[in-house]
């Protein structure tokens, strides 16, 4: 039997700075990661590893050179010979004591978990104030504040609690201060020392006139804006004063995760907005379920094709931007699409159903709902039968039905992941959607539950108005529901469409 050997970073790159030499690199000094994807010391995950030394330069911690490690052939040739055992991130790393893991574990928890908290929650000023009361925490900041544009010509607005009483900001959108200055450039602004230092930007002011003006000092500053999928800028969230002097690093990552939860929101106060306005609230109260969902999604895609796409141009590889662009164009359609469905849908109107491609539609609505899979670690396949070419149907309401009971499918699912199957067939006079997944499962009272108005099997998660929502489309295309399920074994949702509704 043959064994190979693992090689390490410093053997690949031949840097010199190996064990034992005379200035070796903190990833080969770092026991404690020994063995982790079978490498010697950190020599196999030394993209963790904070100060190490690559092509002569000294690196910073993870956050800072990410997108180098990310990139680097060493990391590729890991995680290919690696496969499923394959280790990204060692949690420990870097941290020397109990309280600064246990601090670290909260920040990641804190971050992971705010969007699932704040997905069914539609008033703006509620879920503005809940996301700077998590960035503040995490950052260990004094205040947090999320100054968002309005007006012509657009000024920045937003309000925060000082000494017990409501203080009300409004600062222009231009350079003299740190904040407008983060608008006006679309770019993050980190404030060290705002009376003694400049800020990390040369070009970057502070404006003392706010600090006047609200009796207070600030004494550090992380401003980082808040953009829409077209990077247009729509606010600023801030945070001041650290506790630990000033931001790291660290800190601008974290604040720029949450500055996405504050575009989400802000989009969907936008579309609660001009849905109100145009008399749409039946509508919207059957789309606003999913609508995170679809938010979320089309935010990670457009977020990985806008990466691709500025590191192919930096390189100079067509064939990646072309690639990353179909992606980009594919999602922004459906984005598109999605909100003039919401905005113009009548309920008054009944339903177009007409002939068309029923396996065409069902597929439509998978796709989109990939990219949510992979993050879960769910996997989400397809098998369409044959006969279903002309069936009549009503494309919106299938697609709706589709993406809510694949949605439902995945909260039903494990924490660890899972299996969610969409089949189509033809069943005597009625063409059958099924969705089937292998999560918990149901007894029979839960299945009675769950076709209730804002009652759910998972009290945990989402709204309840999922299933019902697939109910009333059926009631009104001529279908039906139909509901298998058992405790421990999973589900399967049907949805039976007959030919002449």
């Amino acid at each position: 039997m043959t064994i190979t050997r693992k090689v390490n970073c410093w053997e690949v790159l031949s840097c010199e700075h190996g064990p034992g030499c005379p200035e070796p690199c903190p990833a080969a000094l770092d026991v404690t990661s020994t063995g982790v994807n079978g490498g010697l010391n950190a020599g196999r995950i030394c993209w963790t590893v904070p100060g190490t030394i690559c092509g002569g330069e000294l690196q910073g911690d993870f956050v800072d050179k990410q997108e180098v490690c990310l990139n680097c052939p060493f990391f590729q040739q890991v995680r290919g010979e690696e496969g499923t055992a394959f280790r990204f991130v060692k949690l420990a790393q870097g941290l020397r004591d109990a309280e600064s893991l246990h601090a670290r574990i909260t920040q990641v928890e804190s971050l992971m978990g705010i969007h699932d908290q704040l997905r069914a929650r539609f008033n703006l000023d509620a879920v503005i104030a809940e996301i700077t009361r998590q960035a503040r925490l995490l950052t260990q900041a004094q205040r947090s504040l999320v100054l968002v544009l309005r007006g012509k010509p657009p000024r920045l607005h937003g309000e925060f609690m000082l000494r017990g009483n409501m203080v009300q900001v409004d600062i222009p959108v231009d350079e003299t201060s740190a904040v407008g200055y983060a608008a006006l450039r679309n770019k993050v602004v980190n404030v060290k020392d705002a009376y003694r230092a400049a800020a990390a930007d040369d070009d970057a002011p502070f404006n003392r006139t706010f600090d006047d003006a609200c009796e207070c000092r600030t004494d550090s500053l992380l401003a980082v804006p808040v953009c829409d999928s077209d990077n247009r800028v729509l606010g600023v969230i801030t945070a001041a004063n650290s506790a630990k002097g000033s931001f790291s690093q660290d800190d601008q990552w974290f604040m720029e995760r949450y500055a996405v939860e504050v575009a989400l929101a802000l989009e969907k106060a936008r579309l609660l907005q001009e849905a109100v306005a145009a008399g749409r609230m039946a509508s919207i109260s059957e789309s606003l379920a999913s609508l995170s969902h679809f938010l979320k999604d089309v935010a990670h895609a457009l977020m990985g094709s806008s990466y691709i796409i500025r590191r192919g141009i930096e390189r100079g590889r067509m064939d990646d931007i072309k690639s990353a662009w179909e992606i980009l164009d594919r999602h922004v359609k459906r984005l598109a699409q999605l909100c003039k469905d919401v905005l113009t849908y009548d309920p008054e109107r009944p339903d177009e159903i007409c002939p068309g491609d029923l396996n065409e539609t069902v597929a439509e609505a998978v796709s989109l709902l990939q990219e949510e899979a992979r993050t879960r670690a769910i996997k989400l396949g397809t098998d369409l039968g044959p006969g279903l070419a002309q069936w009549r149907h009503s494309k919106r309401g299938i697609y709706q039905c589709v993406v809510n009971l694949v949605v439902n499918a995945f909260d039903a699912c494990l924490p660890g992941g899972g299996h969610v199957t969409v089949t189509t067939e033809r069943c005597g006079e009625d063409a059958a959607i099924r969705v089937a997944d292998d999560g918990r499962g149901m007894d029979e009272e839960t299945r009675e539950q769950v076709l209730e108005v804002f009652r759910t099997g998972d009290k945990t998660r989402g709204s309840g108005i999922g299933l019902p929502t697939v109910v009333d489309v059926m009631e009104r295309c001529g279908g039906r529901l139909e509901i298998e399920s058992e405790p421990g074994k999973g589900s399967t949702f049907s949805i039976l469409l007959p030919e002449s509704p």
